[in-house]
């Protein structure tokens, strides 16, 4: 989600100009003000009602937009392919992306927010299909930057509802061989937030009998090839080690911190919702958040802050700073060190 406040200025953008490339922080800061800018963009069209849009702080970035991807059921920018502006005199930087596919999350706005809102939906009810009017155009749009250029460094970004989208991407082009660096911001992790939500012991206890019931059910009428084609999945992803950046303070997507801590692998592929719609041929995907390894950064409010200030995208741009610094010296969000979490 975005808020109006969340925006670039050009003492903002100076700050990532002047890049080392070889910095994670550096890196972050660049890719998070990458999705920014698509966020910027959908706000642009909206106030010009023009279809096409070249954000005016572009000219101060190492970035042009090269393509920009829009919902065809609501017109609304969703994503943006950007190309690193280089030349003949001024080559592209070692380690520099020469392409970075950046996705925004949900913008309340009336252009954009009934599309947002039904993603959404069906996000939280585990029914995001990769066909959809986003994550099929995203993926033709990142197979064709990387036919151009099957050497080039490739980046995708995206925040909230837009690192769904780019997580099925990465995912999808991992299962091809192909491993993108991948940066998630906020990336819901919606299992959790739900089973929090959950207040009463007795439903949970008719839940988790019920999935007994089913998986058993699922096997012993010969649907173990279900979860061998799970585990085949499970095992494509584990050279694609995408980076996570969550919140503390955002029930959103804080849910990943103990994910990793606490998981079964086993549980997980055999979770109920995916062996019981695959048995049934609607869905042969692993669940959205399942991933055997994940380079996991944690930011933490020091002192009080709403949803939207512990959800939002600007905490991961606005400095290049971790540790000790504040990456929002307004809300005191600090960011700690990244830690590679999950197994291969």
């Amino acid at each position: 989600m975005a808020l109006e406040s969340e925006d670039f200025n050009l003492t903002e953008l100076k700050q990532l100009t002047d890049v080392d490339w070889k910095n994670n922080h550096h890196c972050r800061a660049v890719a998070a003000g990458l999705v920014q800018g698509v966020y910027k963009s959908e706000r642009k069209r909206q106030e010009s009602q023009g279809p096409k849009v070249q954000s005016s702080h572009w000219q101060h970035s190492h970035f042009r937009q090269k393509i920009v991807l829009t919902d065809n059921k609501d017109s609304s920018i969703y994503g943006v392919v950007y190309e690193f502006k280089h030349t003949n005199s001024i080559p592209l930087p070692e380690c520099a992306p020469k392409f970075v596919i950046a996705f925004r999350g949900t913008f309340l706005k009336s252009g954009s927010a009934e599309q947002d809102v039904n993603l959404i939906i069906k996000l939280l009810t585990a029914e995001l299909p990769k066909d959809n009017s986003r994550c099929k155009p995203a993926l033709d749009a990142v197979k064709e930057v990387v036919k151009e250029d099957e050497t080039a460094i490739i980046w995708l970004a995206g925040h909230s509802l837009g690192s769904a989208i780019a997580m099925l991407v990465g995912k999808s082009m991992a299962q091809k061989g192909k491993y993108l660096e991948t940066f998630l911001f906020n990336p819901p992790f919606l299992r959790s937030f739900l089973s929090r939500n959950i207040n009463s012991p007795r439903l949970e206890n008719v839940i988790c009998s019920t999935k007994k019931v089913i998986r058993s059910g699922i096997s012993f009428v010969g649907g173990d090839h279900l979860w061998e084609k799970r585990h085949g999945q499970f095992n494509a992803l584990s050279h694609w080690i995408p980076n996570l950046f969550v919140n503390k303070d955002d029930p959103l997507c804080s849910g990943y911190i103990d994910h990793f801590k606490n998981r079964k692998i086993e549980a997980e592929i055999r979770s109920i919702r995916s062996a019981f719609t695959a048995a049934f041929g609607k869905d042969r995907e692993l669940p959205i958040h399942l991933l055997p390894q994940a380079y996991l950064t944690i930011s933490e409010n020091s002192s009080s802050c709403n949803f939207f200030e512990a959800h939002g995208i600007k905490q991961w741009w606005y400095q290049m700073s971790i540790g000790e610094g504040f990456a929002d010296s307004s809300t005191k969000v600090s960011i700690g060190d990244t830690n590679l979490v999950g197994e291969p």
